[in-house]
């Protein structure tokens, strides 16, 4: 009879035994196929395919579950990167300035997850020499070769203005795709390299387009307004802060209908077209800024950001 008792406990311990190690075996195949163990994976994707200089590079990375956190690096400047719920997904703009040399550079991903392991991704990206064309402009002497105090004023308008590059807003305040300012035929190409009265200037930064004078001026986006003054050169001039990084101007304009501080929703009037500043008629001046990067405007309305 004892003996009877003693085989029967041996053989529920082996049989114990035998679904305990099973049921241990299940636990840590979950255990490690899980998000937050299992080995970071993204994809990732560029619009648009071929890059070139003025361009806006617009990345997006799936990454799994398990990804809490990431950033990335491009010409030795960050890349700042937000979560889009609409795609599921990681999405970064990169200005590629008007001067960028053109080469094969590396754009370098960083990922993270809730246990601190890190992963790095690089990939290549080549920029690609972009045809500007030349324009030569005449305009009145006073309005290019200027007095010791004219240029006293301009130097410090440029010290003013150059501070608002320095503001970073660490959110996307726009929502879906961009939209054109205003309407109207396009005279003036970005990159175009300007000659004035026969002396080359500096390269034309924004677009030029043709309205009439009172024009309305619209937000291409949401934003904050971060500069509404009136300068030598520009004119009555807005600037609008998207986040990220990413700022609009405006310049030229005859009538500015906010101030700084304000908020601005797309499609609302925020300014009139006007020939203020050094211009030769009425029209409006449409440039852009992402991250320091002087960038196409109309890089950014081709991009597909619903």
């Amino acid at each position: 009879m004892k003996r009877k008792f003693l085989s029967c406990i041996v053989k529920r311990k082996i049989w114990s035994n035998k679904y305990t190690l099973v049921y241990l075996s299940v636990f840590l195949s979950l255990l490690y196929s899980s998000p937050l163990l299992a080995k970071p994976s993204i994809n990732v994707t560029f619009t648009p395919k071929k890059i070139k200089q003025g361009d806006i590079l617009f990345i997006t990375v799936k990454a799994n579950p398990g990804i809490y956190k990431i950033s990335g690096s491009l010409f030795d400047k960050p890349v700042h990167f937000y979560t889009d719920s609409k795609r599921g997904s990681y999405v970064a703009l990169i200005g590629i300035d008007m001067e960028t040399e053109p080469n094969l550079y590396i754009l370098s991903i960083f990922l993270e997850d809730e246990s601190g392991r890190e992963m790095k991704k690089d990939y290549k990206i080549r920029v690609k020499s972009a045809k500007f064309g030349i324009q030569r402009l005449t305009l009145p002497k006073e309005k290019v070769e200027l007095d010791e105090e004219t240029l006293k004023r301009v130097n410090l308008e440029q010290e003013k203005i150059g501070k608002v590059w320095d503001i970073f807003t660490e959110e996307n305040l726009w929502d879906g795709n961009f939209i054109r300012p205003i309407e109207g035929k396009f005279s003036g190409s970005f990159g175009l390299r300007r000659i004035i009265n026969d002396e080359p200037k500096n390269p034309h930064t924004g677009i030029d387009i043709d309205a009439p004078e009172g024009a309305p001026v619209y937000a291409p986006n949401h934003g904050r307004v971060v500069f509404a003054d009136e300068h030598f050169f520009s004119g009555k001039s807005l600037v609008i802060d998207h986040g990220m990084g990413l700022f609009t101007m405006y310049f030229h304009l005859s009538e500015i209908l906010v101030a700084t501080g304000d908020s601005v929703k797309k499609g609302q009037i925020m300014a009139k077209v006007g020939k203020s500043g050094r211009a030769t008629g009425p029209h409006l001046h449409w440039g852009m800024r992402l991250n320091g990067a002087r960038v196409n405007p109309a890089s950014l309305i081709n991009l597909p950001l619903e």
